[in-house]
């Protein structure tokens, strides 16, 4: 321009998506009975209908500030949220691995969504958290039923690893990543208040402490 030259800088946000895509080997529940329905099937025959989402939060606030994210990300896709899990087509646990009984918990809380998965309800179960970056596709050796295990690092990317969920698959996605600023719209839980990170991850590695291993390294704002 007549002011100079300017660099830009454009940066591919799809890079740091790391994820694995397992399509679905298995189209039926355990007693061979029931079909998993893929969220397509549903906006196929209803291109009109609002797809519902509920989301159960354990453990510490940095949780509670993801779960935040994730509510704005899911709704910035259309969606309404339930504050009934059995009523929701995308059921969302924001996990906590801080203590055995915490990660227990995860599993008696997935199974009424995996019941309704394997009676041929349309529902996509999301692991996200703790639990989702320890266990892994480990999950999913588990509970077939699950659609989604992602780390708290794509709290803000979940729109983007959905697509692949709606289509019938199962996504992993647990790799390190770099977090970038989030530019998402958080659905915030108060009107006066706000979760705000000054960082993600921690480089300490206390014998004590599980952070380091489920939230990785250090990452300023």
């Amino acid at each position: 321009s007549a002011l100079g030259h300017h660099i830009v800088l454009v940066e591919d946000v799809m890079y740091d998506l790391r994820k694995s895509t397992l399509p679905r080997s298995m189209p039926y529940g355990r007693d061979g009975a029931a079909y998993f329905r893929p969220l397509k099937e549903l906006l196929a025959a209803e291109p009109d209908a609002t797809l519902t989402y509920s989301i159960e939060t354990m453990g510490c606030q940095m949780n509670s500030a993801d779960s935040e994210r994730i509510a704005g990300q899911l709704e910035g896709l259309g969606m309404q949220r339930t504050p009934t899990p059995s009523k929701a087509n995308v059921v969302v646990y924001n996990t906590c691995s801080i203590r055995d009984h915490a990660e227990q918990k995860v599993y008696s809380y997935i199974g009424p969504q995996a019941e309704r998965k394997r009676k041929g309800e349309t529902v996509a179960i999301v692991v996200a958290g703790c639990v989702a970056q320890q266990e892994g596709d480990k999950l999913l050796r588990r509970i077939p039923e699950i659609d989604l295990v992602m780390g708290p690092q794509y709290a803000n990317r979940i729109g983007d690893l959905l697509e692949d969920v709606i289509n019938g698959n199962q996504v992993v996605a647990t790799e390190a990543a770099p977090i970038s600023e989030d530019l998402t719209h958080p659905k915030r839980d108060s009107d006066v208040c706000a979760w705000v990170n000054i960082i993600y991850g921690c480089n300490e590695r206390c014998t004590y402490c599980v952070v380091p291993t489920t939230r990785g390294v250090e990452q300023s704002r």
